[in-house]
């Protein structure tokens, strides 16, 4: 009856342990679902850049990309317009469950940047909200920001274009190029 009672309690301890790794998994999996998804976006804005790259000096913002509610892309052309849709796309409105658009992560916002000493490279982040608490990261897209309060829940994914132009004027020499 012991011995019974002993592989009762071992069994039950085995399966909290298994509760546990598979509430661990789930959370892994949204996590990774989510980086997945800015992955895209960061790529899919710089395939924008790269195909505008006369205009790449546009898509340049001060504020962050993707807050406020969804935005009407219709009378806007150039980057303005790839700006509108991408904000849209980190709103989520790629996929929608009824009215609510739940095609993105958490909170996500884009970011555009020229890089710091630099006449022809550009910075595109997205953040979002992650769900368990890490290091911050070095991007500082969002940081600082309401839709961030806490860092260590802040994510970010960047991606460096470089526009290469073999000759610009307006560029001095001494400027470091890509």
């Amino acid at each position: 009856m012991i011995e019974v009672l002993i592989a009762i309690a071992l069994c039950a301890f085995g399966l909290l342990g298994l509760f546990g790794v598979q509430a661990r998994a789930t959370t892994t999996l949204f996590e990774t679902s989510q980086r997945t998804q800015a992955l895209v976006l960061v790529e899919d804005m710089v395939a924008r850049l790269n195909a505008n790259r006369a205009r790449a000096g546009d898509y340049v913002t001060a504020g962050l990309i993707g807050e406020g509610p969804v935005d009407d892309c219709s009378p806007a052309t150039g980057a303005a317009l790839d700006l509108c849709e991408w904000g849209n796309l980190l709103r989520g409105t790629a996929e929608l469950r009824g009215t609510a658009a739940v095609g993105a992560m958490l909170s996500a916002r884009g970011c555009i940047t020229r890089a710091a000493g630099s006449s022809d490279r550009y910075l595109v982040a997205v953040a979002w909200s992650g769900t368990t608490s890490t290091g911050a990261p070095a991007s500082t897209c969002g940081q600082g920001t309401p839709a961030f309060p806490d860092e260590t829940l802040r994510r970010a994914v960047t991606s460096s274009v470089c526009i290469a132009l073999l000759l610009d004027p307006a560029v001095p020499a001494s400027t470091p190029r890509c």
